[in-house]
């Protein structure tokens, strides 16, 4: 059974390209990005990794070490797949990611969790906290 499988398809260029289908499950599939996350290219590689995501069996890598800028709309993206990850129970993991795409990405999480829960503050009281903490 094959552990790791390496995808290197230009989809963040100027054309667009499918996973291949595979019989066998892959605990890990990677997505290795080149050039630009931006414009056209954000829509193929969401698609790419929503499909990533529903194929491998444990997690999704996604190597931003050969890309030269993360276009907001490629933040975006970058967030929703956390999210499905999340949905789906398994891992996204970022390689290479610099820190402004990081900060970028945490924003942009943040902002999106505080849409869909509200804004996040203390549970409990201080009271309560001096108790826990006694």
């Amino acid at each position: 059974m094959k552990t790791a499988t390496n995808l290197t398809p230009p989809f963040v260029s100027d054309s667009t390209s499918q996973l291949a289908h595979r019989t066998t499950p892959c605990n890990t599939i990677i997505l290795q990005l080149k050039g630009c996350l931006g414009g056209i290219s954000v829509l193929d590689f969401q698609i790419n990794l929503e499909q990533a995501l529903e194929t491998a069996t444990l997690k999704v890598v996604v190597d931003l070490q050969q890309v030269d800028a993360v276009a907001p709309e490629g933040i975006a993206a970058l967030a929703r797949g956390l999210e499905l990850a999340a949905i789906l129970g398994k891992s996204i993991v970022f390689h290479a990611m610099d820190l402004a795409i990081s900060r970028d990405l945490r924003a942009e999480w943040m902002s999106s969790r505080e849409i869909c829960f509200g804004p996040w503050g203390d549970l409990f009281d201080q009271e309560f906290e001096q108790f826990l903490a006694g």
